[in-house]
């Protein structure tokens, strides 16, 4: 059975995200990348990952925060106290259709700079195939700017 990304197999496509994972936990210089691997790859496989409307959201807005605030980590941190709290989001229909670059593509980077580079796309490419909730994760955003500014 082939993967939602496009890959042969889910089986393929889990080991690829694994090898991804274990070369960021074994040197720092792909760490930083992690955190927007894990949103483009769960945004690709929204079956899985995005289940309830708070994994839907925390991927959704995750993604919007690096790729239109600057991947801002105040408002990362904000995002995950806003997501703690009790809260009625309704989610929206999963996509067919999740961009062209996959964890297969990521994999193929010989270097830590080429890693980054082909993390930045694939995400990009993602975040491009979710356009459709681009103006939901921007007012979920105002929310959680909302939240984190009442419990200053």
């Amino acid at each position: 059975m082939s993967c939602s990304c496009g890959l042969p197999s889910r089986e393929e496509c889990q080991e690829l995200f694994y090898a991804s994972s274990i070369k960021e936990f074994s040197d720092f210089q792909y760490a930083k990348m992690n955190r927007l691997k894990v949103d483009a790859y769960a945004l690709q496989h929204p079956e899985i990952y995005m289940v309830s409307a708070k994994s839907f959201a925390a991927h959704l807005v995750g993604m919007c925060i690096a790729m239109e605030y600057h991947n801002d980590q105040h408002l990362m941190k904000a995002l995950q106290k806003w997501l703690n709290g009790k809260m009625e989001l309704e989610k929206p229909p999963i996509l067919t259709y999740f961009g062209s670059i996959t964890i297969a593509d990521i994999m193929k980077a010989k270097s830590a700079s080429e890693y980054e580079r082909f993390v930045t796309d694939w995400a990009k490419c993602v975040w491009g195939a979710y356009a459709i909730y681009h103006q939901l994760a921007r007012e979920w955003v105002r929310l959680v700017r909302e939240f984190d500014g009442n419990r200053l």
